[in-house]
């Protein structure tokens, strides 16, 4: 295929979608409109989706960037406005468009786009009609609806998605010599990147809508706006997690420490409660000691000896377990009881014994529940957590009830929000 000057720079951020991002590509291709780049921004993917995007290098339209970031620097900015802001430095079209990995153009889109502006003088910013179809893990659709394109607008954000958006290269520049940069990076932005580049954009000029429907997104269960929604600004202790990736970790004294598969069924932890969590908010956390029963063992996990003794391993102090009743009182799961030799528990202290009995010292790292509000009790003191936030985290466990003068026995922490 000749080298043609392009007419369009599509910007395609990427991360551990192969699937998607196969979609994605191979839509742009469709386009009946031939005078296009395609950069494809890739922010350091696994093997698979890095094998996938080789395939299409042969097109001479097509470039691809790799940001080889190091995980431990991924909380550090914005990553889709960073690499978006350098792709526009390295672009050639005189009009920008933008796509990610779980979104597909419909055939005519470039082509509609650029006649709107092109037959609309002193229009420099088009949006379109878009579907969004909501699915599971198993790509079954869940719900779908058109965001629809309905007007102009002057005040863009947080209305016009990322995909439905086409502006000139003029009206960037602009934003550029007013701000020193293109799209805003800064780490407060991961959620909504786009909408704070659309106030920008909107100082220069409105978008003119084009009701068309010219995208189809899929929000599924890893997109970034899905993984960021009701999350705390921390974590609690005791939650296992993972990011994109396939490595699990427990949080502990804030750090992650990372559960190998193999220990991940030797502790005894239930694959269901792992909480999936966008990696730069993962990757904040200073990585601590591999988990691994040589080492030190993992906090708030239920361990039984060879004599038979229970114990409840809480902020290194192993906690004497007084009855089967106490483990019925504060909804431990019987089925993640470890088995461990004494010798392994010996370097830890004995705390107060676990019994219905002594509520002043309760478990924790337990959702106590009194009426219609949840806390969980962490550092001896009662932190409230919402439904929707229990949920996200998955305490799939039953909340143990407790009544209002055991509540006032102990401080208020901060609530996880």
């Amino acid at each position: 295929m000749p080298c043609i000057e392009p007419k369009v720079s599509v910007i395609l951020t990427s991360y551990n979608k192969p699937l998607f991002l196969k979609k994605a590509i191979e839509s742009v291709l469709n386009q009946t409109m031939t005078e296009w780049e395609l950069w494809i921004m890739d922010d350091h993917s696994h093997f698979e989706t890095v094998e996938m995007i080789q395939h299409y290098l042969g097109d001479p339209r097509i470039f691809y960037r790799n940001s080889e970031i190091k995980d431990e620097e991924r909380y550090q900015t914005t990553r889709y406005a960073t690499m978006i802001n350098e792709a526009i430095s390295l672009s050639k079209g005189q009009y920008l468009t933008y796509l990610t990995d779980d979104t597909i153009y419909v055939p005519t889109r470039l082509e509609e786009m650029v006649a709107f502006i092109e037959e609309n003088p002193g229009v420099e910013i088009v949006y379109s009609s878009q579907q969004v179809k909501v699915v599971n893990e198993q790509m079954i659709c869940l719900k779908e609806f058109i965001r629809e394109a309905k007007e102009n607008l002057t005040h863009a954000a947080d209305i016009v998605d990322h995909c439905s958006v086409m502006h000139t290269r003029g009206v960037v520049e602009q934003v550029q010599e007013q701000f020193g940069s293109y799209w805003d990076d800064d780490l407060r932005h991961w959620c909504r990147g786009d909408a704070v580049f659309w106030q920008r954009l909107n100082i220069f000029q409105p978008f003119y809508s084009l009701s068309k429907v010219l995208d189809i997104t899929y929000k599924t269960p890893q997109s970034v706006q899905t993984l960021f929604q009701n999350l705390p600004m921390v974590l609690p202790d005791g939650l296992i997690v993972k990011g994109m990736g396939k490595d699990v970790y427990v949080i502990e004294a804030g750090k992650r420490r990372l559960l190998q598969p193999e220990m991940l069924t030797l502790f005894k932890y239930d694959p269901r409660k792992i909480v999936t969590l966008p990696d730069p908010f993962l990757f904040q956390y200073e990585e601590g000691e591999e988990v691994d029963p040589d080492n030190r063992l993992p906090c708030f996990r239920l361990y039984q000896d060879e004599l038979g003794k229970l114990f409840y391993l809480e902020r290194n102090k192993k906690r004497p377990i007084v009855n089967l009743s106490a483990l019925r009182r504060y909804r431990f799961n019987m089925n993640e009881i470890v088995q461990i030799h004494s010798a392994k528990l010996e370097n830890f202290p004995n705390g107060s014994p676990i019994d219905v009995q002594l509520a002043k010292w309760l478990p924790e790292n337990r959702i106590y529940r009194h009426h219609n509000r949840s806390w969980i009790l962490l550092d001896s003191q009662f932190h409230a957590m919402e439904q929707k936030v229990l949920a996200r985290l998955k305490f799939l466990d039953k909340p143990v009830h407790i009544p209002r003068n055991i509540l006032k026995q102990y401080e208020m922490g901060q609530p996880f929000k």
